[in-house]
């Protein structure tokens, strides 16, 4: 083995040591991890719009602070807009519920006629399969009682959780702004941390890795209101029930693959179904569903995203799983821009292995 081969495997072993270390660190400080990716993920996005600001001659700390304001302004008005609607349309489905339900009990009780199922029909049918479902409550309820036990423990900590979520939601602007008003002064310590020997090919592939979240970021979450757009539009006009509801969630719920899609039919449908008691309605939801989806296949996301990200839909659910095995609904969130930068530097390290002497044996040659 030449000394070059040698030094190479032991930095490969350092950095794997240096990698296991801190996933260990972002396991054990969870919360405190999960702070610091949303806020990450927040000066990042507001980054490019600060350096903007800044080349036109303003402070940065002042830019950072009109940015922000900005940024959470057009959070705050979104919601002002959009929550009253979907209270509206709460609402006026809660008092539809009984009609629906007494609609969708009437197709099942012809569906039992057709099928010959044997549901029950009189008072004293129902009595007695309610009083067979009661005393096999009772016999089960030394089992409940041992299930309850670690839940209701779940749920005290869950509570004293949420104070603290809501003590770092507190921080979270503190530590955006932060990270912005000292973005260049943090990139330009990290440089400088870097070996001269690496130095370059890790900028490089930094850059790779900015191309792809900025990718993901600005396409991705576009595409996500988009479709939430086109989903309520489409529901609107076919006339069902909580359609901006249902529009908004499958929306933004497309950022997980399939699942967002899924939510817009099952949901639609259902909804279609239940207001109008036929197949037709249910067939327009569909149709406009697959519609939609068209337009984003073969138009909004190679013109947005492209191959920015790059991922296929197998990556992109394992990615979502180990995030939030790791995290939780933040993991989720993050999970697909941290599978695109493992991408890079995966495609990276595949490449620098078969120009190495461990892939060409290059030692042995000569």
């Amino acid at each position: 083995m030449t000394p070059q081969t040698k030094r190479s495997l032991i930095r490969v072993g350092a950095l794997l040591a240096f990698g296991f270390i801190l996933v260990w660190l972002m396991q054990a400080l969870e919360s405190v991890t999960t702070l610091l990716m949303v806020s990450f993920f927040l000066a990042y996005i507001l980054n490019p719009a600060v350096n903007w600001l800044q080349a036109h001659k303003v402070p940065r700390s002042l830019a950072t602070i009109l940015l922000m304001a900005i940024f959470f302004l057009a959070v705050f008005l979104l919601l002002i807009f959009i929550i009253p609607s979907i209270v509206e349309e709460i609402r006026a489905f809660a008092v539809l519920v009984p009609k629906y339900v007494s609609v969708l009990m009437q197709q099942l009780n012809e569906a039992r006629t057709k099928l010959n199922l044997p549901l029950p029909e009189t008072s004293d049918d129902i009595a007695s399969v309610v009083l067979d479902r009661w005393r096999q409550f009772l016999a089960n309820l030394p089992k409940l009682a041992n299930l309850l036990t670690p839940l209701l423990s779940t749920i005290f900590k869950s509570t004293l959780g949420l104070i603290s979520y809501l003590f770092y939601v507190i921080l979270i602007p503190i530590l955006v702004y932060y990270m912005l008003a000292s973005y260049d002064s943090i990139v330009r310590n990290f440089k400088e941390l870097l070996p001269p020997y690496m130095r370059d090919q890790v900028l490089e592939r930094l850059e790779e890795i900015d191309r792809a979240l900025a990718g993901f970021v600005r396409g991705q979450v576009l595409i996500c209101l988009i479709l939430a757009g086109l989903y309520s539009l489409g529901f609107v006009i076919i006339g069902v029930d909580l359609a901006i509801v249902l529009g908004v969630t499958g929306g933004l719920l497309f950022i997980i693959p399939y699942v967002g899609t899924m939510v817009a039919v099952v949901g639609g449908s259902i909804m279609a179904f239940a207001k109008f008691g036929d197949i037709l309605h249910v067939v327009y939801v569909i149709v406009w569903i697959g519609l939609v989806q068209l337009v984003e296949g073969y138009v909004l996301t190679p013109k947005i995203v492209g191959e920015a990200v790059g991922l296929p839909p197998v990556l992109y659910i394992v990615a979502l799983l180990i995030g939030g095995h790791l995290f939780g609904f933040v993991g989720m969130l993050v999970a697909i821009p941290v599978a695109a930068v493992t991408k890079v530097l995966l495609v990276s390290a595949v490449r620098a292995y078969k120009a190495s002497d461990l892939y060409e044996q290059r030692d042995l040659e000569h």
